[in-house]
């Protein structure tokens, strides 16, 4: 199917086919008939309170928030046996000495290097 233009102009017109026309409205947005508990329009008398999770607007609010949440977190943590826990602390110590005794090497070694040239 083919259109077909009467105006001449119109032909040569780069504008979409559309150019003139009203857009069409957007969908209206069906109801699930839920209320957002935040939201503050409506005529309902009663005074909703935030869901759980969220950030009171006082500091001592929140600050009790974090702590509830530290703890409840803190129960989801699977905790090691005390013999690993104690392997792989020592595991890290070992670790951390040979780096610092690499480190402490390697300064050394260069600032020979550059006292010996004349850098300093």
């Amino acid at each position: 199917m083919a259109k077909t233009v009467s105006d001449k102009s119109a032909k040569s017109s780069k504008a979409p086919a559309t150019a003139g026309k009203a857009p069409a409205p957007a969908p209206a947005k069906q109801s699930s008939g839920l209320k957002n508990p935040l939201s503050r329009s409506g005529s309902s008398a009663k005074t909703t309170t935030a869901p759980r999770g969220a950030v009171s607007a006082k500091p001592a609010g929140r600050i009790r928030t974090f702590l509830r949440e530290v703890r409840i977190e803190m129960s989801k943590v699977t905790w090691p046996p005390r013999k690993e826990l104690i392997t792989a602390t020592g595991v890290v110590i070992v670790a951390v000495i040979i780096a610092a005794v690499y480190i402490g090497l390697l300064d050394f070694i260069w600032q020979i290097v550059v006292r010996a040239v004349g850098l300093a």
